[in-house]
């Protein structure tokens, strides 16, 4: 027989029985349904992750730190080598020597501010979680949403916020109203850095003890302090959330120790008061910076020079590559858990297959009789089962795919108001990938043939002439 004929016989034989070949089909159909939304869902949003961090090149970057046991996701955590004993201090003249590293392109260096508790915007009070700076020399890049990065011409008096501050200052969906609005970092009672007021601080104090004589000095907290500073940019959340942003030049002063110190004149006949000095701690230029973000001319020389950087010169080094890429690695065990589910949901599909088939053949044993008297083979019966049963999962798999990639369309939109709503401008995340389509159908189909052989084999081996006497 034609390959040709074995199609049009699979088909008219379908065809005989309608409801139940429909029934058979949708067991089918189910098992492929799932497996196409399920694997569909957990590789685009694997995907979809990956995607953000090749953008904005954090794959490119190496975290170095005083610790030697960093990881890439503590590198936007603060702590210089003043919270690690005999740690290698991260310095400017460190910061040289990177740069000239095989596969390097820049290094920025980065603080994070310490000393603030609140953003307010009027009568609105938000809990500071971050307050980062680095140098705005395009090493480390953010995804704006309204207004603009900070770049290196910033020194004070400026800065971006993440998307979900913004959205509970009230501007969700409405991002560019809240550029040049101007806003207040307020600080926790014992900020001594830039904007505060060490001599205020000083004779508050002196007040304080006087009103309250033999007071446990720990009672005495100072005013805190409020920085203005003008909102520029709203940056993307997805990556990092709830992060204010400034100027590096604008952090080193927040971070400095502002002291007032009265000198004591002694004489023979007592002490007085003389004059008042201020004295300024660079507390920056003390311990040195957090960390350092580092870039290298291709992703796949990041590990390398992480490893480089940590025999050479005995600090912490993190690719974002290498960890990143291992936590994603949870969306394949997801993925193949997932994936066995829906196999399950084929594995009785398979079932319904084979008691198709073999109520066909009890039906059909007479043609089957026929068959074999006019000439046909064992194998030629044993193929048109086995077409007939694997043509039961093709399309079993054809319409499951149909019916997922309509869920698709319906389940995209909805996505994309919500990721927009959130300051996200990827959209459409959910695809179905070419390997996808073509595997869901094949193993349908294989699923089907499996399932066929026993039924075919047991008519192939029918008696011609028992066959033609059954009634």
């Amino acid at each position: 027989m034609r390959f040709i004929d074995y199609i049009v016989l699979a088909f008219r034989n379908i065809r005989r029985q309608k409801l139940r070949s429909a029934l058979t089909i949708f067991a089918v159909v189910i098992g492929s349904t799932s497996i196409t939304i399920m694997l569909a869902a957990v590789f685009s949003l694997k995907g979809f992750i990956t995607n953000q961090f090749e953008a904005n090149g954090t794959f490119q970057q190496v975290a170095v730190s005083p610790q030697t046991d960093i990881t890439w996701n503590d590198q936007s955590n603060g702590g210089g080598a003043q919270n690690c004993a005999n740690c290698v201090k991260l310095t400017d003249g460190l910061v040289t020597k990177l740069e000239t590293v095989q596969h390097v392109i820049g290094v920025a260096r980065r603080v994070q501010a310490n000393g603030f508790q609140a953003l307010s915007y009027g009568n609105q009070k938000l809990r500071v979680q971050q307050i980062q700076a680095y140098d705005a020399n395009g090493i480390i890049t953010n995804t704006v949403l309204a207004g603009r990065d900070i770049n290196s011409s910033d020194t004070t008096g400026v800065l971006t916020i993440t998307s979900d501050y913004a959205n509970k200052l009230g501007f969700k969906g409405n991002y560019q109203a809240l550029i040049g609005k101007q806003v207040g970092l307020i600080s926790q009672g014992f900020y001594s850095g830039v904007g505060s007021d060490p001599v205020a601080s000083s004779e508050a104090q002196q007040q304080y003890f006087q009103t309250h004589p033999g007071a446990p000095g720990q009672n005495f907290t100072p005013p805190p302090t409020t920085l203005t500073g003008t909102i520029i940019g709203i940056v993307d959340s997805s990556q990092d959330s709830y992060v204010i942003r400034v100027p590096l030049d604008w952090a080193r002063g927040m971070d400095e120790n502002q002291q007032y110190n009265v000198q004591q004149n002694c004489g023979p006949h007592g002490c007085s008061q003389g004059a008042g000095t201020i004295t300024t701690t660079d507390e920056l230029a003390i311990n040195g910076y957090d960390n350092l973000i580092v870039k290298v001319d291709q992703s796949s020389n990041a590990a390398a020079v992480a490893k480089n950087i940590r025999n050479t010169y005995k600090v912490g080094a993190a690719d974002a590559q290498t960890q990143i890429k291992q936590q994603l690695s949870i969306f394949n065990i997801l993925g193949y858990v997932l994936g066995g589910i829906g196999g399950i949901a084929l594995l009785v599909a398979a079932v319904g297959v084979v008691n198709t088939m073999v109520m066909a053949i009890l039906e059909r044993t007479r043609e089957i009789g026929v068959m074999r008297a006019v000439g046909a083979k064992r194998s030629t019966v044993r193929r048109l089962f086995t077409f007939e049963a694997g043509l039961l999962g093709f399309w079993g798999g054809v319409v499951g795919l149909g019916i997922g990639y309509g869920l698709v369309l319906i389940a995209n939109p909805i996505l994309n108001k919500q990721l927009k709503g959130n300051g996200i401008t990827s959209s459409n995340i959910i695809a179905l990938p070419l390997w996808l389509i073509i595997g869901v159908v094949a193993l349908t189909t294989v699923i089907g043939i499996l399932a066929g052989l026993y039924p075919a084999r047991r008519a192939a081996k029918l008696d011609p002439v028992e066959a033609l006497r059954y009634e």
